[in-house]
């Protein structure tokens, strides 16, 4: 028997499907950008004669993307497991994608969210708790902080500045690299439970757990690519297979909708 709202139940799964596939084949450039998949379950099955009531189950695949050297000092890249901390002020976001620069001298992503690190004192001990990187400009210098320049990262993702000193006695100036934050790193007992909230940040849940901040190298954590960002794992050829088998059933179940449309109306004439 022909079920009317089974039709109409798969025609926007279908739709739903293809938005997803369209939307990581949209984002295949995008750095960071993670591919998202999505399936509907039967819940119901016999129990309502077949009418097949689905739930949907979406879930993004955090396999690791190519890094890309671009030779931009502050593009950030993570060569193994975890997530840069981003702060948009109330709430703490995760991503992979290190498209960071400097704003107003704060360490930002494209969205303006703040990256998170550890300050770090002379010999390159962590001191405190996480917190936004931040180094604002001398205006009189052009200096960061006030008194670094050449500002660099390593695959420890520790930030170093040089810094001039001049010896009162000698009138001698000494130029020194030294380490002035780290940035922090976030790991989950479950990452595919984390939920997006943007197109490249995700954000913490029940299902994946508390965020363990740590710094590159540290537990599983992977290292930083400095220079560098991580481009999309979305698989082209992948993609366009599922868009081609979910256009297909979408195209199949609306031409028996319509077919099944008219037939009613036909009926209900001949019922007249």
């Amino acid at each position: 028997m022909f079920d009317m709202n089974y039709q109409v139940n798969a025609i926007m799964q279908n739709q739903q499907m293809l938005n997803t596939y369209f939307n990581n084949m949209q984002n295949q450039f995008t750095p960071g950008y993670k591919a998202e998949n999505l399936s509907f379950t039967d819940i119901l099955g016999q129990q309502m004669a077949g009418k097949g009531a689905k739930t949907k189950s979406s879930g993004i695949v955090f396999t690791q993307g190519q890094i890309f050297q671009t030779q931009i000092a502050t593009n950030l890249a993570i060569n193994g497991n975890g997530f840069f901390a981003v702060s948009d002020g109330v709430k703490t976001h995760y991503t992979r994608d290190g498209r960071f620069n400097w704003n107003n001298g704060e360490l930002v992503n494209p969205e303006g969210k703040k990256v998170m690190g550890f300050e770090l004192d002379a010999s390159g001990n962590i001191v405190g708790d996480a917190k936004p990187i931040k180094l604002e400009v001398d205006p009189a210098t052009g200096l960061m902080g006030g008194k670094y320049s050449n500002l660099r990262f390593d695959e420890n993702g520790t930030l170093y500045g040089q810094q001039t000193e001049t010896d009162p006695l000698t009138d001698q100036s000494v130029t020194k690299e030294v380490p002035i934050a780290q940035v922090a790193l976030g790991s989950f007992a479950n990452a595919g439970g984390l939920t997006k909230t943007g197109n490249t940040t995700f954000g913490e849940t029940d299902t994946s757990g508390k965020v363990v901040l740590g710094v590159a190298g540290q537990g599983s954590l992977g290292k930083v690519a400095p220079g560098s960002l991580e481009m999309s794992n979305v698989d082209f050829a992948q993609q366009a297979a599922a868009i081609g088998m979910a256009k297909q059933n979408y195209e199949a179940n609306f031409a028996a909708f319509r077919a099944m449309d008219k037939l009613t109306e036909q009926a209900i004439g001949l019922i007249r």
